[in-house]
């Protein structure tokens, strides 16, 4: 269901499961990342937590679990952080990310991070 609401949204969105692992991301947050959904698939906390070298706006490395990623899959919780940001293309980006545990009906949790470039 989250997947469906991402999808269609214009503002750019990532999703992962209980475990971290990246489930999907749509065009708008593929147009900031260099890089589609389709060209990566999923992919592991630690593979999409540095791929795009998070680092606070002075240029401080970001450790993956101080993402809010995962601070709301880890704590359950929203979570909001700036991040820099470095594209598949080379391009770096500020961004705002601001991201949240998602609880479906079946008790399936993941998260969902939207951001602003």
């Amino acid at each position: 269901m989250a997947r469906g609401m991402i999808t269609n949204l214009t503002t750019p969105a990532f999703m992962v499961d209980r475990e971290g692992t990246l489930i999907f991301f749509n065009e708008a947050a593929g147009c900031i990342l260099g890089i589609q959904y389709e060209e990566t698939g999923p992919m592991p906390a630690e593979e999409w937590g540095t791929r795009f070298e998070p680092t606070d706006l002075d240029g401080t490395v970001v450790p993956v679990d101080e993402l809010p990623l995962a601070i709301a899959v880890r704590e359950g919780r929203a979570a909001h952080r700036p991040l820099r940001i470095l594209s598949a293309l080379g391009d770096t980006h500020d961004i705002e990310v601001t991201a949240f545990p998602i609880i479906g009906r079946a008790g399936q949790s993941a998260a969902v991070a939207i951001f602003w470039d």
